[in-house]
């Protein structure tokens, strides 16, 4: 198998965005400009003519060393590849990975399940989703009571969709509602960056939810059109929005808006996700793999 390791300069533009998009594991975060945007350096090893790509994100430890890590903004990469991925593929990509990064960290997509070999530690992840391509009232019918119930507490206050947000202004309410060591500023650019960039396209949108008495943002995210799903990218939500109910309001509101079209809502979560289960979201399984060698 003939697989080669090229600097991000060297790669050609179309023919590994054309991997990446024709791959039956492909996303979002495997772009070239997506991964510009969330990540200062990467490479990316590539077998033949652009079969399969394989990003590797790196950057430069304490010690001085380079290391392999997975970037905010991006739940999951991993080989992608218009050939059947195989575990003699998968394990080919994975030896290629360059000597030089000692220490290993990153998560792989859904279809790169590991070899089972002492090469790295795995971890089973579950991200979750949720078919859209069903009647609203059968997956109204599906959600839990405790969701069922903060739903009713928004419709009674009167909470309000809004659109049109624009991308400095959820990038603000999403930093917001999180510790400031889980919103570096890198991460707020870049959250900015990839919205203004899906807009242009055309291939995505914003959403969020206000009170009727004032344009005060209670709940808001993103969502990106890619392979297939409709991808939430930074939801977030105020303490008073968590009390009135409005992260619920906005979910019932995608759902009723998406009904009966062929998609799949993706959660882009990274564990127990109780919110995706409470609308009856089911879990697909994504590996992380580690692994750390001498001095590092």
């Amino acid at each position: 198998m003939n697989i080669k390791r090229l600097h991000r300069d060297e790669l050609v533009k179309e023919k590994y965005n054309g991997c990446v998009h024709y791959a039956p594991n492909g996303n979002i975060f495997g772009y070239m400009w997506y991964l510009d945007f969330v990540a200062k350096d990467w490479e990316a090893l590539v077998e033949g003519d652009y079969l399969s790509v394989f990003p590797l994100v790196y950057r430069q430890n304490w010690w001085g060393r380079q290391e392999l890590y997975q970037p905010d903004l991006m739940r999951a990469m991993g080989i992608y590849s218009v050939k059947a991925l195989s575990a003699i593929r998968i394990k080919a990509f994975l030896e290629a990975i360059p000597e030089e990064y000692k220490k290993i960290d990153i998560t792989l997509n859904t279809r790169n399940r590991p070899p089972r070999d002492d090469s790295f530690r795995t971890e089973e992840k579950a991200n979750h989703l949720l078919m859209l391509k069903q009647p609203y009232e059968h997956m109204r019918d599906g959600y839990s009571e405790a969701f069922q119930q903060k739903l009713s507490i928004a419709e009674e206050e009167g909470l309000l969709p809004i659109g049109s947000v624009k991308p400095e202004k959820l990038a603000d309410f999403y930093k917001k509602q999180r510790p400031r060591s889980a919103a570096t500023e890198r991460q707020f650019h870049a959250l900015q960056r990839i919205m203004y960039n899906v807009l242009h396209r055309g291939t995505g949108f914003a959403s969020a939810i206000s009170h009727p008495d004032s344009e005060e943002l209670l709940a808001a995210d993103f969502f990106i059109f890619s392979h297939g799903r409709m991808l939430s990218l930074a939801p977030s939500v105020s303490a008073k929005g968590q009390q009135l109910g409005a992260l619920e309001m906005l979910y019932d509101y995608m759902i009723r808006s998406n009904a009966n079209r062929p998609l799949l809502l993706d959660f882009n979560t990274e564990g127990d996700a109780a919110f995706a289960k409470s609308l009856g979201a089911q879990s697909e399984n994504y590996y992380r793999i580690h692994r750390k060698q001498g001095w590092f």
